[in-house]
């Protein structure tokens, strides 16, 4: 039997909302009644997010319990795109919403002294950032760490805090790539994907994880595997459109797969047998990640 918080959306206040970018807030959530499995939520996990009288969306935890946010806390960092999210925009501090969760398969939570880059592309910093967080956290003193962010232009960059932070840190390797890069701009040009390599080599990765656009994750992902890094040590976040949270709905099946419940984290490994998982078709998926 599932438990309630699954089921009924537990109330929780906005208790602070943070700016990432012109369309990019961060809400911290604050329970109302504690619920423990949110508070042991895993990186890459999600929980229905919703709003009396407008609907409910999946949204990806940005920070949790173990990497330093407070017990008894949601954070979610939120792009503005529909209904949902149109009206949390428009909440002030102390607005109720409702919660269900947590769903789904998270990163592995092994192997934190192993050497892993994390590859992010626009919102899909969001969903690495827990998990970043957390090798820092637990990773052997001089482990390195590689982090790939990519965005349009400065104004769209999230996140920028995490980043700064985890560049200060020992070992820990950031580029950051704008596609529409100003004069100015110190850092890397052009697509993420062709950065992918060089950090991979730089960092000696042995692991590897990625979110970001559909169109960015087959190509993001076969260079990943060109750089020498197996299959089932890349972990991809897929995103689909989930209603229920625990695969009755039918909404996110993904070939014999459901994403809320097997995923949202899958391996490279598993999505080799899953023909749909990306946008590109199966043949061309398969012909590009030999």
């Amino acid at each position: 039997m599932r438990p309630l918080h699954h089921l009924l959306p537990q109330p929780a206040r906005v208790e602070r909302v943070e700016h990432e970018s012109a369309d990019t807030r961060t809400f911290v959530l604050r329970l109302v009644r504690l619920v423990s499995d949110l508070d042991r939520a895993a990186p890459g996990q999600f929980v229905m997010l919703s709003l009396l009288g407008t609907g409910e969306a999946p949204f990806t935890f940005s920070q949790l319990p173990a990497t330093g946010a407070a017990p008894g806390t949601v954070v979610l960092t939120v792009r503005r795109m529909g209904a949902v999210t149109r009206a949390l925009f428009a909440l002030a501090p102390g607005a109720t919403v409702g919660v269900r969760g947590p769903f789904g398969r998270g990163f592995p939570l092994d192997r934190m002294d192993e050497p892993c880059v994390y590859v992010a592309g626009g919102c899909g910093l969001t969903p690495l950032r827990a998990a970043i967080d957390l090798q820092l956290a637990r990773r052997a003193p001089g482990t390195p760490v590689g982090v790939l962010y990519g965005a349009r232009d400065p104004a769209t960059r999230i996140h920028r805090a995490a980043l700064d932070a985890w560049r200060r840190l020992p070992a820990v390797r950031i580029v950051e790539c704008l596609q529409e890069a100003p004069a100015d701009w110190s850092g890397a040009r052009g697509l993420v994907t062709a950065h992918v390599a060089p950090l991979v080599e730089a960092t000696g990765a042995r692991r590897a994880a990625l979110c970001g656009p559909a169109g960015m994750l087959a190509p993001a992902a076969m260079g990943l595997r060109r750089a020498g890094i197996a299959a089932e040590d890349i972990h991809v976040v897929l995103e689909r459109h989930m209603k229920c949270g625990y695969g009755t709905c039918g909404h996110c099946y993904l070939n014999h797969r459901y994403v809320c419940t097997d995923g949202p984290v899958f391996s490279l490994a598993e999505l080799d047998a899953l023909p749909d998982a990306f946008d590109s078709p199966a043949d061309t998926w398969h012909q590009a990640c030999p």
